[in-house]
């Protein structure tokens, strides 16, 4: 599976501009000096743990950029690298295990791309966010039972917003 993942990032053939926007800082991180860019050892991580981390750093980015967001809610920039981060999250949410992270990752897209001020839907997408942060630490036993009736609560929610 790893190894999957890791073919995405080979370099494009010459004339080729299909990667040509990919960053996958939010995997490896960002180095100080571009010349010197880390390189993810991942020969050290089990594919269980390399996983896990990059399904945490894109938690912590949803997070980070709905705070920024909230912060400053007339920028643009704010708003467009939350909306990025949680595509990038819904997208690998099927690799995260999917369940409860896949459908309230989903919710929330649902949410975000049918309106243009997120502030006027604050509560509701920090619900998302918050419930998005909880499913990573379900277990698989009574906490998917929990899960499950938390997104049928929020799916409701925004279906009833959208459609309502």
């Amino acid at each position: 599976m790893v190894k999957s993942l890791f073919n995405m990032f080979k370099k494009p053939k010459a004339g080729s501009e299909l990667l040509t926007e990919l960053d996958i800082t939010r995997v490896v991180g960002a180095a100080d000096d571009e010349s010197e860019m880390p390189v993810a050892n991942e020969a050290e991580l089990e594919p269980a743990e390399a996983v896990e981390n990059w399904k945490q750093n894109d938690l912590d980015l949803l997070q980070t950029t709905w705070q920024a967001c909230c912060d400053k809610p007339q920028d643009v920039d704010s708003d467009d690298a939350f909306r990025r981060a949680l595509h990038n999250l819904h997208g690998a949410s099927g690799a995260y295990g999917g369940g409860a992270l896949t459908r309230l990752s989903g919710s929330l897209q649902e949410l975000v791309s049918s309106v243009d001020d997120l502030q006027a839907e604050a509560a509701l997408v920090n619900l998302h966010v918050q419930a998005c942060r909880a499913a990573a630490f379900g277990d698989g036993s009574a906490a998917d039972e929990v899960a499950d009736a938390v997104c049928q609560a929020l799916e409701d929610q925004v279906r009833g917003r959208l459609h309502g």
